[in-house]
């Protein structure tokens, strides 16, 4: 029989430097992967059962950030209006790293259906595009 055991749940933690003051980057607790999901799920519409328009989706970056980021105290989160006003290579390089310790680096089926759902329909309207016009 297999077994699935998570006997330390201690959530991984890293000490990060951004100018001259310290912070705690913590893996996604649970209810932080419940918030990113709906805001990224939030972002597709869908018409008809199909994936109609994606909106957004660069704003997922700093929420997960901020959703991961503490001051050094590892207990009061740093907002995602603080996460934004730094420079873009500062939120990037947060923002991969809390997707890495978080386990979110791993190919999602989900992910990748909607990427095919999205290739046809750019290929949809290309072939409208093409169509003369009446």
């Amino acid at each position: 029989m297999n077994e699935l055991r998570f006997d330390d749940i201690t959530p991984i933690e890293e000490k990060v430097f951004i100018g001259g003051d310290e912070y705690v980057l913590r893996e996604m607790s649970g209810d932080a992967a419940v918030k990113y999901d709906n805001a990224r799920l939030n972002r597709y519409e869908y018409q008809d059962g199909k994936l109609a328009k994606v909106r957004n989706l660069a704003d997922l970056e700093p929420l997960l950030v901020s959703l991961c980021l503490f001051m050094a105290d590892g207990v009061t989160p740093v907002s995602e209006t603080t996460v934004r006003a730094w420079p873009a290579r500062v939120q990037r390089s947060l923002h991969s790293r809390a997707r890495e310790i978080s386990g979110m680096n791993e190919p999602s089926k989900t992910i990748e259906e909607q990427i095919e759902i999205l290739q046809r329909q750019l290929a949809e309207s290309k072939t409208q595009e093409e169509l003369p016009k009446k």
